[in-house]
Formats: structure tokens, C-alpha cells, sequence
């Protein structure tokens, strides 16, 4: 029996994407200012040294763009080489880039052009999504009070495919991400428990006959009624709720996302961990959580965002458009999706919780995110093992979650 083919011709973004630009030196943490490697194509290597004018950027390029031919199978050519304290040799003092200021923006690699900007084909259209490890798009999703709308318009010719999903659930992708997004926005619950709701709905999905159209369909109608349960907010607040094992989880992921390298900012490290922590100087396991102080901050957090949580709901919601949230291949990998989605919501909430002991200020939010989104959110090997350790210890569960989710 021949695959089935899904046409893709349209395209699919949250409302503000085209509202995106770059910030360039107004931003706090600039991504060309972080240690990131930047690799690139052999014809963005073309495209670089070709476009250099002026001797000094020749002479710039000649310098800071290094061949990496251990990288060449792979499709990657080169790099810009980074000074020691991991900044591009084109990042100029005032935040701008030399090689766009002289040559303009078709002249960077493919990476700096796109970034913080992501596409992929689903099963619903080519999705066109922007990372929250991006100051820029952290201040989009502070000014959308009223929440995420999404716009759909046709694709170039040029871009149309079609792609071949695996299963019936699969060929639902857009009815069911889009029952999962409504989750995530349903404001008559508070967010901790809208994440709970979406957890519900994804573990009967995992039971449901992925290969019967009519038992999705009973699905997709079921799940949108509970959305409008009342019953279902007294039901989820049955699932227990321990915040010192939470925020003590947290403090686990913070500790080893440094130890590993992965948190490259340790200032921000101390800071947070000093926040509410008290830890032996001879023993770093022997920890003491104040959790009268975490929820003095947590008060200080919620005057901040002014007693909303839209904010965090956006934050969210474009995480879970991003990663493509649910993952639909097998009820296995749906399952870990959604505990990777509740892992990142816990920590993203700690450490916004913690870093108000500093300052209480949006610039602080903002900045806390996004190095904690560049750790974990663009660190897919991280992320996983982070996830994978709540399942090797038997964490991964509907109840445990609940626990990450209630701090």
C-alpha cells in the first residue's frame, strides 16, 4: 500500500512573528556576545570573503574565520572564531556586527541571518516559529496581554511538499496541537493547572488506537468539553503537591546544568542558588532550602507580572509551537514530550522565582530566561538526559508532574 501523502502549501506563525527585529545593542545578552559556536556552509564561507570591501574587514575575515575540515561531511565548512570570552570577532563594542554594518545582511551566514527564527514542516503547514532564548522575543510575548493568535496564509510555490505522516494520530497533528495550545490558554484555570489539564488529555491519548480515526475523533470532542469542565480544576487539585521536593529538583537540574558546562553564567548561577539555598561549603550535596524566602520572592515575581500570568502563558505556549509539541510518532515519544515541556515550565518558573532576590525588574526576568534557554531549550542533548533521569527514577508520572508543576 502506497504511503500517504499530506500536501503542505500553507504557512503557519504566531501573529507576532513579522513583528520580530533584532535589538542589536540595546540587547542584554547579545547571541553573538554568548560563546555560541557559529558554524556555516561552504557557501556562506564563499559568501563572507567574498563580500569584504575595506582591508580592515579583509583583514578580519582572514582572522576570524577558521576552515573545519573534521566538520565537512556533515555539511559544515567554517566558523567565526570567538575571543576568550566567547565573543565574535565581528561583535563591535557598541553591539553591532562589522561585516553587516559594511556589506549588509545577506552577507552573514545563514545562522546569523535566521536566528533567533525557526521553520519546519509538520503535518499542518511549514510552522515558522521565534526562540524565547532571545531578549527581542521575550519583549513580543510581554505585550501580548490577551494571549498568542496564530496567522496561516499560503506558502511559494517553491516551498510546497508534501509529507508522509506515520499514523491516523499523526494525520491529526493540527486538530490536536491545536486542542493542546487551547489547553495551555484556557484562563478560567490557573497555569500550573492548564499544564496538568494538557497532561490529562495527552496520557488518554496515549491509550487511544492511534490507527482509528473514530476513536480520535471521540478524543479531539471529549477533550474539548473537559476544557469547559467544571469538575476538572477540583479533579486536578487532587494530585499532590510537594513544593520543597520541587524546588529541590530544580536546584539538582541548576547545580548539574553547571557542573556539565551547559550553564555558562556563573554569576547568575551563585546568585540564583544563594537566593534561597544554604549549602556546606565542604559538602555541595548538603543543602538547606529557605522556603520562607522563595516564597517572599514568588511574591516579588507575581508583583512583577502584575498578578498575571499571561506572560508565562505565552512563554509556554510559543515553547510548545517551537518544539512541536505533541510529538505524534508513538505514544512513548508523546509522553516524553509533554515531561520535557513540564521540566522546562518548573525550572523557567524557579529560577524567575530566585533571581528577584537581585533585582525586581523586567530587564532581570528576561535575562534569566534567556541564559536558562540557552542551556536547556537549545541544548536538545541536554535537555533530553535532564528528561530521561525523571523516567530512569520513576518521576515521569502524571503525579509527579504535578509536583514540578506546584512551585
Amino acid at each position: 500500500m502506497a504511503e500517504k501523502m499530506i500536501p503542505i502549501n500553507t504557512a503557519l506563525m504566531p501573529a507576532y512573528y513579522k513583528d520580530f527585529h533584532c535589538i542589536m545593542g540595546a540587547c542584554q545578552d547579545n547571541c553573538c556576545d554568548d560563546g555560541w559556536k557559529i558554524e556555516f556552509s561552504k557557501k556562506d564561507y564563499l559568501t563572507v570573503k567574498r563580500a569584504a570591501q575595506s582591508e580592515e574587514l579583509k583583514t578580519m575575515v582572514k582572522q576570524s574565520m577558521r576552515r573545519l575540515r573534521e566538520r565537512e561531511h556533515n555539511g559544515i565548512y567554517a566558523e567565526f572564531q570567538t575571543n576568550a570570552a566567547g565573543r565574535c570577532a565581528f561583535h563591535t563594542a557598541a553591539g553591532l556586527c562589522a561585516l553587516q554594518m559594511e556589506c549588509g545582511e545577506g552577507a552573514l551566514p545563514a545562522v546569523c541571518r535566521q536566528y533567533p527564527r525557526h521553520s519546519t514542516y509538520t503535518a499542518a503547514a511549514k510552522e515558522y516559529s521565534l526562540s524565547p532564548s532571545c531578549e527581542g522575543v521575550l519583549a513580543l510575548l510581554w505585550d501580548l496581554p490577551q494571549g498568542i493568535d496564530f496567522i496561516e496564509e499560503p506558502l511559494h510555490p517553491s516551498e510546497v511538499k508534501s509529507v508522509s505522516p506515520r499514523n491516523k494520530a499523526a494525520e491529526r497533528f493540527a486538530a490536536i496541537r491545536a486542542l493542546c495550545i487551547d489547553a495551555v490558554q484556557e484562563r478560567s484555570m490557573g497555569l500550573s493547572q492548564r499544564l496538568l489539564l494538557l497532561g490529562l488529555l495527552l496520557q488518554q491519548l496515549c491509550e487511544t488506537d492511534w490507527e482509528s480515526g473514530e476513536a480520535l475523533d471521540r478524543w479531539l470532542l471529549r477533550g474539548a468539553a473537559m476544557l469547559h469542565d467544571p469538575a476538572i480544576p477540583a479533579e486536578l487539585d487532587k494530585l499532590p503537591k510537594n513544593k520543597q521536593m520541587c524546588l529541590l529538583n530544580n536546584y539538582k537540574v541548576l547545580a548539574l546544568t553547571v557542573k556539565q558546562g551547559v550553564l555558562r553564567d556563573m554569576r547568575l548561577f551563585e546568585e540564583l542558588r544563594a537566593s534561597v539555598f544554604s549549602v556546606s561549603p565542604d559538602q555541595e550535596e548538603d543543602v538547606v532550602l529557605h522556603l520562607d524566602r522563595y516564597r517572599a520572592l514568588e511574591e516579588k515575581l507575581e508583583d512583577l507580572l502584575d498578578h498575571s500570568e499571561y506572560f508565562f502563558e505565552n512563554l509556554m505556549v510559543s515553547i510548545t509551537f517551537m518544539s512541536g509539541i505533541p510529538r505524534l510518532t508513538d505514544p512513548e515519544e508523546l509522553w516524553k514530550s509533554y515531561v520535557s515541556l513540564c521540566n522546562l515550565y518548573s525550572f523557567f518558573r524557579f529560577a524567575a522565582v530566585c533571581a528577584m532576590e537581585k533585582e525586581v525588574s523586567r530587564e532581570r526576568l528576561f535575562h534569566t530566561l534567556v541564559v536558562s534557554s540557552r542551556a536547556l531549550l537549545h541544548n536538545q542533548t541536554w535537555r533530553y538526559m535532564l528528561r530521561d533521569k525523571l523516567f530512569e527514577n520513576d518521576s515521569a508520572t502524571l503525579a509527579h508532574m504535578a509536583i514540578l508543576l506546584g512551585g
